[in-house]
């Protein structure tokens, strides 16, 4: 995963947190158990990344974030929802190169 896409899905996703909900959030059709652990791990990781950004981290330390998130999220999601997890990110990424 690009470093670029690691930014983007951060951004994207943890929007969908921040809202309390958000369109991808929706569609991941998390139960009411999920929803504030997601929130809270993608609210983690909008603020681990913003704290990378603010000392000027390296790729390696970023894709850290993500993949402490991606793990997070296993935790949290079933597997039909990581799937659409990876599958919006994979989108996503397709997107921003196109």
């Amino acid at each position: 995963m690009t470093l670029g896409l690691a930014l983007g899905a951060a951004l994207v996703f943890g929007q969908g947190g921040r809202k309390g909900g958000g369109k991808f959030l929706e569609e991941l059709a998390l139960t009411e158990e999920q929803k504030p652990k997601v929130q809270a791990i993608l609210k983690e990781q909008r603020e681990a990344l913003q704290a990378a950004r603010d000392k000027n981290a390296g790729r390696e330390e970023m894709r850290a974030i993500q993949a402490k998130t991606h793990d997070k999220l296993k935790e949290v999601l079933t597997e039909e929802q990581m799937k659409k997890f990876e599958e919006a990110r994979s989108k996503m990424g397709k997107r921003r190169k196109g």
